[in-house]
């Protein structure tokens, strides 16, 4: 009873508390491959869930459904940032945190009165942990806007510089389309 209690809990603040960050794009379908690979990416990162997920699998087939989607969706977002090994490892840590906190959600909707103080103790650390990553995840995307704005303005200020250049290129790539339609 105590762990079906755990996975419905679970499930629902998995739903209500997290909501996927890439849910932007619709999830993909749910097929065993994806599973596969879901689980598989689980049990390397965080393999305290891997219970849980077993019980919402037995007890909510539509609620483990759609964390394996979740789960699968994140492991393709995070191999599309293996070019920005900074920002992957941030993203992953998030992941962690997050589920961490989903675990302590579920065990603290369900423990004793004695338990509950360690269990919040907890929470407010990962609370804690998940803002300076959120922040560190901020930090991050200024200095990739900041270069990449420097470049673009490094760009612009080459193109000024050779402006008569460039017009006299544009017209003679014109002037010799326009021979080609003759």
């Amino acid at each position: 009873m105590f762990r079906t209690a755990f996975a419905c809990v679970a499930a629902c603040a998995a739903a209500a508390l997290f909501p996927c960050a890439a849910r932007a794009e619709p999830l993909p379908k749910f097929t065993e491959e994806r599973e596969a690979a879901a689980l598989h990416f689980v049990r390397r990162h965080y393999p305290d869930l891997i219970p849980l997920l077993s019980e919402l699998k037995k007890n909510n087939r539509t609620a483990y459904e759609l964390q394996v989607r979740e789960t699968f969706q994140v492991t393709e977002l995070l191999a599309d940032l293996q070019d920005d090994p900074k920002r992957h490892d941030l993203e992953l840590k998030i992941w962690k945190a997050e589920n961490k906190s989903l675990v302590l959600v579920a065990r603290l909707a369900s423990s004793k009165e004695e338990e509950r103080k360690g269990v919040e103790e907890q929470l407010l650390a990962l609370a804690k942990e998940l803002v300076e990553l959120d922040l560190h995840s901020m930090e991050h995307r200024v200095e990739v806007l900041n270069t990449e704005l420097a470049a673009a303005k490094e760009e612009l200020t080459k193109f000024r510089d050779n402006l008569d250049r460039t017009t006299k290129d544009r017209f003679e790539g014109l002037l010799e389309k326009a021979k080609k339609k003759k």
